[in-house]
């Protein structure tokens, strides 16, 4: 990973582009999308590969078989303590269906698909965080 610089426009091209667009399981802008959305738009790399779904049963379903979203992101990037996950990495806030939903850092918010497009929460609500930057090294 060496030299490897974060595209922070690209990441904010993309807020842009969606911050209309809602949370949706058919469209592609469910968390775990969004996040991978995120991943790529700042290193060139997706890191979620086959996971696809219609429904949140079938989202459920390949999460449950992934181990849950916790272990599944373990896999793919590394883990950084909350208090230091800079913009652009990838946080984890508590849901009760899943365990975690995932969001992009921001700063002092975290970004995520909402019912009418881009929602922002408090970065206190982050419980666990992934170094987006890891992406690459672990393709």
């Amino acid at each position: 990973m060496t030299g490897a610089v974060r595209d922070i426009a690209a990441l904010i091209e993309l807020l842009d582009a969606r911050v209309d667009m809602p949370f949706g399981w058919r469209n592609g802008n469910d968390c775990a999308r969004f996040a991978d959305a995120a991943i790529e738009a700042q290193t060139k790399v997706g890191v979620i590969g086959d996971w696809h779904w219609t429904s949140r049963r079938e989202a459920r379903d390949v999460i449950a078989a992934q181990g849950g979203f916790e272990a599944a992101m373990d896999r793919r990037l590394d883990r950084v303590p909350v208090a230091l996950a800079q913009r652009g990495d990838i946080a984890g806030v508590a849901d009760a269906l899943f365990g975690i939903r995932l969001m992009v850092v921001e700063g002092a918010t975290l970004v995520g698909p909402g019912g009418r497009g881009l929602e922002r929460v408090p970065r206190s609500e982050m419980i666990v965080a992934w170094n987006t930057m890891t992406a690459a090294a672990k393709a």
